[in-house]
């Protein structure tokens, strides 16, 4: 009787993991219908996620994709932002608590999804939970785990969702995109790439509503997991598409570019990838892989807004509001390693040509991305000379480059792209990313004109601490 129960138990286990392994994807969350879009509600760009924060500094955080080395080396950067005091609006600050959006891409994601969710909670158990946690060698066991042969055989079950499931575990218990809307923090963009257009995909309720679909409801645990979802290694994380079904009316923008065939424009080629996501029939489902295939610093896409765009000559001093500080600090965890087959007679290895030609594609395009941005803050920068009440635009970079000692520069270098480091590999990011920070010399130039603006504020406001018209925090 014993050993028939035991068979029975058996079978019944055999028949579940078939049960599962040939169903639905229903059994797995996914991305919920909606049947109107709401331009003003839901987790997007144009809402003002905090009222706490300064309208005079906007303050906008970039991390790239890098595995374990980039989450560590944008934790520096949050912790020196945390150490760095400021002045403004009368009171005392950080840079840290005036984070107004966050954009991160792969490794990078964990750190701003994290930041979304516990805000300076972060300090508290992040290195413990992620950054020292030997992610890389779990999810392998995942992947080898003998309970998960029947769901990784199924054609309907991605590697990703088990992937996306144990970050769940660790780190986001089960928080989704309507956590971070409760959130008094920064808007939190994670991103990935679409598999069938190579364009970016951005976590924010402005792509969703192009597939008719809810991002509340959204699991962060699977934003991050595509955002990171190495081709190959990983499979990609699929989205259903309802584009076409709920009243959505695409920018206006959109129909003009496609209208203009200027077939080879980023503004033509970014309408096509938008409006191919409204035909619901023709895309039922939309595939997502790592965001670095197609921008691994985050801030290129449909949805870059001003960042990258020309500054119009046109531009006004009054359509800026309140505002004295654009900040953007951009922070590259890319690395450039020697390439030690070069030096040896015999022939590169198959692998080492693919990761190279990996490495190199992402790092040229990384390249004309940052002088992009550079020209860009520039070209504002001039736009704003004329401008009767001063604006600063900053564009504060931090990478690999910054760290003074060339040993320590060929030891970041040197780094792997994993999830997986050692302690002193997790200590020795956090040190140059603070030093590589306070070594900029566009923060040096920030914090002085906020020190001057803060004593002038100070003299205004007079022996009573009233705050000077129009100029109360917040307003």
């Amino acid at each position: 009787m014993r050993r028939a129960s035991r068979r029975t138990r058996s079978t019944a286990v055999l028949l579940a993991g078939l049960l599962l392994a040939t169903g639905c994807r229903t059994y797995f969350p996914v991305n919920e219908p909606i049947t109107h879009v709401d331009d003003v509600h839901g987790y997007r760009g144009s809402r003002r996620w905090s009222s706490e924060r300064s309208n005079e500094l906007l303050l906008i955080v970039a991390f790239s994709g890098g595995g374990t080395r980039a989450a560590s080396f944008a934790y520096g950067v949050l912790e020196e932002l945390a150490a760095t005091p400021i002045r403004i609006d009368g009171r005392d600050t950080t840079l840290f608590d005036e984070i107004d959006h966050v954009t991160g891409v792969s490794g990078g994601s964990f750190t701003a999804a994290y930041l979304g969710l516990h805000g300076r909670g972060l300090f508290d158990d992040f290195e413990e939970r992620f950054l020292r946690r030997d992610v890389q060698g779990a999810l392998i066991w995942q992947l080898l785990a003998p309970w998960n042969w029947f769901l990784l055989a199924s054609p309907y079950f991605e590697r990703s969702e088990l992937v996306a499931r144990y970050y769940d575990r660790i780190l986001f218990e089960g928080a989704t995109f309507a956590d971070l809307a409760e959130r008094d923090g920064p808007l939190i963009q994670i991103n990935a790439t679409d598999l069938a257009t190579g364009a970016p995909f951005s976590f924010i309720q402005d792509q969703f509503d192009f597939l008719c679909s809810d991002l509340g409801s959204y699991p962060i645990s699977r934003a991050v997991a595509a955002s990171s979802a190495v081709p190959g290694p990983m499979s990609p994380l699929t989205l259903r598409n309802f584009g076409g079904h709920c009243g959505f009316d695409p920018p206006s923008w959109i129909q003009q570019e496609i209208a203009s065939r200027r077939t080879f424009s980023r503004a033509f080629v970014n309408a096509m990838n938008l409006a191919s996501y409204t035909d619901s029939d023709e895309r039922r489902f939309i595939r997502l892989i790592d965001g670095g295939v197609s921008d691994n610093l985050g801030v290129r896409g449909p949805f870059e807004g001003t960042l990258l765009t020309r500054a119009p000559r046109s531009a006004r001093r009054e359509d800026l509001g309140a505002l004295r500080h654009m900040v953007f600090v951009l922070v590259n965890a890319a690395t450039a390693p020697e390439v030690a087959w070069e030096a040896l007679d015999e022939a590169p290895a198959l692998f080492d040509i693919i990761d190279q030609t990996a490495t190199v594609q992402i790092n040229r395009y990384t390249i004309e991305t940052i002088e992009l941005l550079r020209s860009t803050f520039e070209s504002w920068q001039e736009a704003a000379w004329g401008w009767p009440e001063p604006v600063g635009f900053h564009l504060i970079e931090v990478d690999f480059t910054k760290p003074a000692s060339p040993q320590e520069r060929h030891a970041l270098n040197e780094l792997p792209t994993s999830f997986r480091l050692d302690d002193e590999a997790v200590d020795r990011l956090r040190r140059a990313a603070r030093a590589a920070l306070r070594a900029d010399p566009e923060l040096e130039l920030l914090l002085e004109s906020l020190a001057r603006e803060a004593e002038a504020w100070d003299a205004e406001a007079g022996e009573d601490g009233a705050a000077p018209a129009d100029q109360s925090p917040g307003s």
